[in-house]
């Protein structure tokens, strides 16, 4: 009887350190990914000023698959594709980011910039731009770039 006990408190022991060693390891992955992500979005971008605009794309695709919650990831995957003149596929990845973040100010200045630079869609740029500058009135820079004078106030 004393040996079974043995056998089963060893079985247990061993179950809890691999759960353990199991939930160190996952946690020290899940650390890493969002520096890799920024990883990849920095060689995307050097891709880019290159010229090397496809393998820009690849590199912002996958920082997006390793960190899809990160704006700026989303940010380089737009730019890369409108520079191949995906402007759709732009779009929906600004879209995206406004919908992961809605209160995020930087995702509409974002949209808003290409809207309006891009796109030639002045009119939807400045509803974005104004959404942007409700989210943060106090960005001179913001309004200076929504044509907005910065000591107008909102």
């Amino acid at each position: 009887m004393v040996r079974k006990k043995t056998k089963i408190r060893s079985s247990k022991n061993r179950i809890v350190k691999f759960a353990f060693g199991l939930a160190g390891t996952l946690a020290i992955v899940l650390t890493l990914l969002p520096w890799y992500s920024s990883h990849l979005e920095n060689d995307a971008l050097r891709e880019a000023e290159q010229g090397h605009q496809v393998e820009s794309l690849h590199q912002a695709e996958t920082a997006v698959k390793y960190n899809p919650y990160s704006i700026q990831a989303l940010f380089v995957l737009a730019g890369s594709q409108q520079r191949l003149g995906r402007e759709a596929q732009a779009r929906n990845t600004l879209m995206k980011a406004a919908e992961l973040q809605p209160m995020n100010y930087m995702v509409w200045e974002q949209l808003a910039i290409y809207e309006r630079d891009k796109w030639g869609q002045p009119e939807l740029a400045q509803e974005h731009f104004e959404k942007a500058i409700s989210l943060n009135p106090q960005d001179r820079f913001l309004k200076k770039t929504a044509g907005i004078s910065a000591d107008k106030t909102s």
